[in-house]
């Protein structure tokens, strides 16, 4: 029997087990992939997600692409915005999940490799969780951290059926930086595309050898398709997408938005980090942030009182990620919405405030 059970070795899993671990708690990680696994991502760490994994991100030993400048393009022009110092790094998230796994085992986490679970079940004595290979972990809580469809969440954070949530599509190539820098004239910086409907962004972003391009927005799977289908050609028409490119399968995902998912994100034996409780940022979805800062909220909860862990945990999230902006836009309707969106996005200090900085939480 563990102290904890956490499901999930992504950035907010490994990042509760390393913090659990550390402070001396006996913490058993499960995790349904094979590590290192293909984790498709814009990925992109911020400076203060770099803080709050207690890394300097000049010694992160694999692929790292600061960035200083990011681009927008909306309605056929491009706009650029820039900071005097890295706003944000670019990495690859089959090593940056690979090395946050091995930095929580490297602290005495117990980490479990495909180990993907049947049922989650609690008990007078604490949450049993029993896997497809026939292994039973027991624990008295458990930490759900497994993506927008954690096992945790579906047992016990009342998943709406309908809920509502964001579909995207992207694809991460191996390409070489020589030939990347040949594509484009923006190597190294994240280039986005708005949607004409501004339901969604596109994306294309080089970092190191690798190519990582994608579309997210909130709308059907065949609307994602018509969306993705038109940002390829978009990309191949301009030159940053030679027609002999031959690229890396594109694979679809989905995840819950905060602030319109009503997830129940903690209770009797069990708290939800990162995309398990529907904490991706709104507009951008960007949730390597979320995960990370609601893994620390739930350690410290954990830490402090067990019994009272589900209610401060909850609370605390509140605080955190508390959503300022939808009683003020919620109501509005969606031309005036759009109108509002195209003046932000071309306007240079509402686009880094609100866009980049607010939205992404670059800078």
């Amino acid at each position: 029997m563990s102290d904890a059970i956490v499901i999930g070795g992504g950035p907010g899993g490994s990042t509760a087990a390393w913090l659990l671990a550390r402070a001396g708690r006996d913490v058993t990680v499960l995790e349904a992939a094979r590590f290192p696994r293909v984790k498709l991502c814009a990925g992109w760490v911020t400076p203060a997600v770099w803080r709050a994994l207690e890394l300097d991100p000049g010694e992160y030993p694999h692929t790292i692409q600061p960035f200083s400048e990011a681009s927008l393009a909306i309605d056929g022009r491009c706009y650029d915005t820039r900071w005097s110092h890295p706003a944000s790094y670019g990495i690859i998230r089959c090593e940056f999940d690979d090395f946050l796994l091995r930095r929580a085992a490297g602290v005495g986490a117990t980490v479990h490799l495909e180990a993907r679970v049947r049922s989650v079940e609690r008990g007078g004595s604490g949450v049993t969780v029993h896997t497809t290979d026939n292994r039973r972990f027991l624990a008295p809580v458990i930490l759900g951290a497994g993506g927008h469809h954690c096992p945790v969440a579906r047992a016990f954070g009342q998943v709406a059926p309908d809920e509502a949530v964001v579909l995207t599509r992207e694809s991460e190539t191996r390409v070489g930086a020589g030939r990347l820098r040949r594509w484009t004239d923006r190597y190294g910086t994240p280039e986005l595309f708005a949607e004409p409907d501004l339901r969604g962004y596109g994306w294309y972003f080089t970092k190191g050898d690798f190519l990582n391009l994608g579309i997210g927005c909130i709308g059907t799977g065949r609307d994602l398709h018509r969306r993705c289908d038109a940002l390829l050609d978009r990309l191949r028409s301009d030159g940053r997408l030679p027609t002999h490119a031959k690229l890396e399968p594109m694979r679809g995902h989905a995840y819950a938005v905060h602030g319109r998912t009503s997830r129940r994100v903690a209770g009797d034996r069990f708290l939800l980090i990162g995309d398990a409780a529907g904490l991706a940022r709104m507009i951008s979805g960007e949730g390597i942030g979320p995960a990370v800062a609601s893994a620390r909220l739930a350690v410290e909860a954990l830490l402090a009182s067990e019994r009272r862990a589900p209610t401060d945990y909850a609370r605390a999230l509140a605080a955190r990620f508390r959503v300022r902006a939808a009683p003020l836009l919620g109501p509005l309707p969606p031309r005036i919405l759009e109108a509002v969106g195209r003046v932000v996005c071309r306007t240079p200090l509402l686009r880094r405030k609100l866009v980049f900085e607010g939205a992404f939480g670059m800078g």
